[in-house]
């Protein structure tokens, strides 16, 4: 088929003459080396008059360059044209002292990119970094985050932008998303006092399709302290979390009447959310029993934090409260919660009596007592509302949970399963997931939120979200709070004063928006293979969202093939926040043909909405197509296939990655594109291996797990794919383990078969034309020989020639080709440019 005319210029990283090469800014070769040290903001380190390291701009009258030699043990010395060198001065300061054998004046040069590096200092394992980028700022020596470096000869070269290419893949598709949310404890319980007008704003901002577009929203059934105080101090959680933590209870006694003038100001937040937004959704959910059911007598926990706080007789009684209030929303102000969830993080050791908040500890065993008792009750209420569980705090300890609760026969009597990711690794999320889809249980993250600071900790909390998506593949993700007080990270907005009603969003409410306002309830999360990225596909299906990360100091090229999409059409709309920028319109963006480029700043998150019209979907697999085949717990490494074994490397869709899978009755074939089929060598070799040539069939089993997900077994079923070690990082070996060895979601033994576009050029028609818009044809590519690629230019035409590989690197370079330029090239997809111009084409 012929390809596309791209007509616009495709920016690509372009590493400059003048940058030190990091193969010597990482090592002892060529060293030492006088040279500026540049921060990923242009500008460069230099010594102030004080003696202070600073930041230096690059028109001053005689910049300064630094010298690096090696110290030892792998640690350098930078020293200032003055023979002093740089230092941790203090417990933070970075300055250029005199002593150059001191740990303190010793640094790690380490590389994170194909130009950058980061300094951490010997003495206290942190970094060097800066707080604010003008020139003159003093840097330190005691970062927990890295800031960018480069090494450059010259003093005013711009930072380097590093690059990424990857594919989204529509047909992967791999769950639909019902919305997002936030619990309305503690917030509501303050700002349900403010003034109408006033509250209109805030629920406005929170559930606005124009605002954060939540949809989802779990209000908090108060247990109540004892108002005696009788055991526990007045007041005692104002000391730790203030007033918003005294929860109401309803009932003062076990014989006592409800007292449903209680908790009002929670109330009327959820019934203003009610009036504004008539498709939200509600869970209810417990932090804790009445005082009066407890063991302590207090609603923070018990007096020994690892015991459990209700006492197992009052177990009626209290699920009979908890159905109790459900019902009385629902009869009183028609708020029917789909959900209830009894526990909160029960597994933890921190509930105690006199704490900061409401809080019970839970044993696994209690939690199935407890549900075995609740979930008839609520059955029989005359409710639709369903039992949520267990909302553990590390995502680990939900999947110990759901392992108890299965092998204990109860997951019949759930109708959801919740979990926190305040802990949480991709190798638990997806373990996680697949439990949850083996019951057929819906899965939400139902609370999170992170310390930090500034627009860095706003952006690594949104770094959580993307991995809680990609591998945990909830249908809802739920903020903790909504509004903190003096706080720009646990809340979305902030107030100076819970009482004076006055709020302002912060920068964490327009790096959430970024996610929420166009991922909205009903879109389909599909496969991206950038670990940085969130694709979906809005609910219609005509259009597609990409919301992208750059969480380093220093600016990225991303280029997005979406050559899978039937069609990609402009206008394409942009949004970004960074630290000068809240949800603006962004323009650094080009779409040419099939491929979306676009650069990112540094510290910063962007959106990204493209039409599209996506093709039938391919329930069995492509004969015609070339797949990577990718393990489930990572996201831009792949199956590959050559003269080191089978082994996981970086995606750069390489022949040896791109797999052919051929149906042969039952079985499948796996053959990459460099010819090579994947072998059981015999039943004692674990590895899997690799023929050049087909000496007889070899064959495996493909199992469907889910929709995105597969394992894969020999023929005889007796062994699946496996990743030695359960590890999923570069140059991991491919095995063969038995499947059921370890029964409870073994995700290392599960796999993403990621179909690639078909942008194979046809027999016959393998002219790739480049044109102006002038002139008919100036330049022409032609591929008809396998293995070989012709440039020929036309039309008198002239500009450097460059060709790149799929992942933007640049693999061929001449300042000025001659007319005809013939040359050796791998199978895969490329890019070329002539000047300006350029195309994208295929080598056989």
């Amino acid at each position: 088929m012929r390809q596309n005319i791209i007509n616009k210029k495709i920016v690509l990283l372009a590493i400059l003459a003048a940058a030190i090469p990091l193969s010597t800014a990482a090592s002892a070769v060529d060293l030492p080396a006088t040279c500026f040290l540049m921060h990923s903001s242009g500008l460069h380190l230099a010594r102030d008059r004080q003696g202070h390291a600073a930041l230096e701009n690059a028109d001053v009258t005689s910049p300064q360059m630094l010298t690096i030699t090696s110290a030892s043990d792998g640690y350098y010395n930078l020293f200032a044209h003055d023979g002093s060198v740089l230092s941790l001065s203090g417990d933070y300061d970075a300055c250029f002292l005199s002593d150059a054998s001191s740990f303190n004046a010793q640094y790690a040069i380490e590389a994170v990119s194909d130009f950058y590096v980061t300094l951490r200092c010997r003495a206290n394992n942190k970094y060097v970094g800066v707080d604010n980028t003008s020139p003159g700022s003093w840097a330190y020596s005691d970062k927990d985050e890295p800031d960018y470096w480069y090494l450059s000869r010259d003093h005013a070269q711009a930072p380097a932008l590093d690059e990424c290419s990857y594919i989204v893949a529509p047909g992967s598709r791999r769950h639909q998303f019902e919305g997002w949310g936030v619990s309305l404890c503690w917030w509501a319980n303050m700002c349900g006092k403010w003034s109408d007008d006033k509250i209109d704003k805030i629920i406005d901002w929170l559930v606005s399709p124009d605002g954060l577009n939540y949809n989802i929203f779990r209000y908090n059934i108060g247990g109540g302290d004892d108002s005696s105080h009788a055991n526990c101090r007045e007041h005692h959680m104002r000391d730790g979390k203030g007033a918003r933590a005294e929860m109401e209870g309803f009932k003062d006694s076990s014989s006592g009447p409800y007292i449903w003038s209680r908790d009002e100001a929670q109330r009327k937040i959820m019934l203003k959310i009610k009036e504004k937004r008539p498709d939200a959704i509600f869970e209810a959910f417990s932090n804790s029993a009445p005082y009066y059911m407890t063991y302590s007598g207090c609603v923070a926990g018990n007096h020994d934090s690892k015991s459990d706080n209700l006492r197992p007789e009052c177990y009626e009684e209290f699920a009979d409260y908890l159905i109790d209030v459900c019902r009385h929303y629902k009869d009183k102000y028609g708020i029917e919660f789909r959900t209830l969830e009894p526990f909160n993080e029960p597994m933890t050791d921190y509930w105690y009596a006199g704490g900061e908040q409401e809080g019970c500890h839970f044993g696994v065993g209690s939690q199935i007592d407890f549900l075995k008792v609740l979930a008839p009750k609520l059955r029989q209420s005359g409710l639709s509302t369903t039992v949520a569980v267990s909302d553990e705090t590390a995502v680990n300890q939900s999947v110990l949970d759901f392992i108890a609760y299965r092998d204990a026969g109860v997951l019949d009597m759930v109708g959801q399963w919740n979990t926190h990711s305040y802990t949480a690794d991709d190798f638990s999320r997806a373990k996680l997931s697949s439990l949850c889809n083996e019951a057929s249980i819906r899965l939400w993250m139902s609370e999170v939120g992170a310390d930090g600071s500034g627009i860095r900790g706003n952006l690594n909390l949104a770094r959580r979200l993307v991995d809680d998506i990609r591998f945990m593949m909830p249908s809802a993700w739920i903020d903790w709070q909504y509004i903190e007080e003096n706080h720009d990270q646990w809340g979305l907005v902030t107030t100076n004063d819970y009482l004076n009603g006055d709020a302002w969003r912060t920068k964490n409410y327009f790096v959430r928006s970024q996610f929420s306002r166009f991922i909205g309830p009903g879109s389909t999360i599909i496969t991206s293979l950038n670990p940085n990225t969130l694709a979906a596909l809005t609910p219609d299906g005509d259009r597609l969202v990409i919301v992208a990360l750059n969480t380093s100091p220093a600016g990225i090229i991303h280029r997005a093939d979406l050559s899978a999409f039937e069609s990609v059409k402009s206008p394409v709309a942009a949004y970004i926040t960074d630290s000068s920028h809240d949800m603006a319109w962004f323009s650094d963006y080009e779409l040419g043909g099939t491929t979306l480029t676009f650069s990112l700043p540094p510290t910063s998150v962007a959106t990204l909405i493209v039409p599209v019209t996506t093709g039938p979907l391919h329930d069995e697999i492509n004969p015609d197509a070339s797949y990577l085949l990718c393990p489930r717990t990572a996201s831009d490494i792949v199956v590959t296939a050559d003269d080191d074994g089978v082994r996981l490397k970086p995606a750069v869709m390489s022949p040896d990655q791109q797999w052919r899978i051929t149906r042969i009755g039952d079985l499948y074939e796996f053959k990459n594109l460099s010819g090579q089929i994947l072998t059981e060598t015999d039943e004692n070799n674990y590895y899997l291996d690799r023929e050049n040539y087909k000496t007889g069939r070899q064959v495996f089993r493909l199992n469907r797990i889910d929709p995105v997900h597969y394992y894969i077994t020999n023929a005889d079923g007796s062994r699946a794919f496996d990743l030695e070690g359960e590890s999923s990082s570069v140059n991991t070996r491919v095995g063969l383990w038995r499947y059921d060895d370890t029964p409870d979601a073994p995700v290392h033994r599960q796999w993403s078969l990621i179909e690639l576009p078909q942008n194979d050029i046809s027999s016959g028609d393998t002219s790739i034309d480049i044109a102006d818009g002038l002139s008919p044809v100036t330049v022409r590519v032609l591929t008809d020989i396998p293995g070989m690629m012709t440039v020929k230019t036309l039309s008198g035409h002239s500009g450097p020639l460059r060709i790149y590989n799929v992942r933007g690197v640049c693999v061929y370079s001449a300042s000025s080709p001659g007319e005809t330029v013939v040359l050796d090239m791998p199978a895969g997809f490329y890019v070329v440019c002539l000047g300006s111009l350029s195309v994208q084409t295929v080598v056989k």
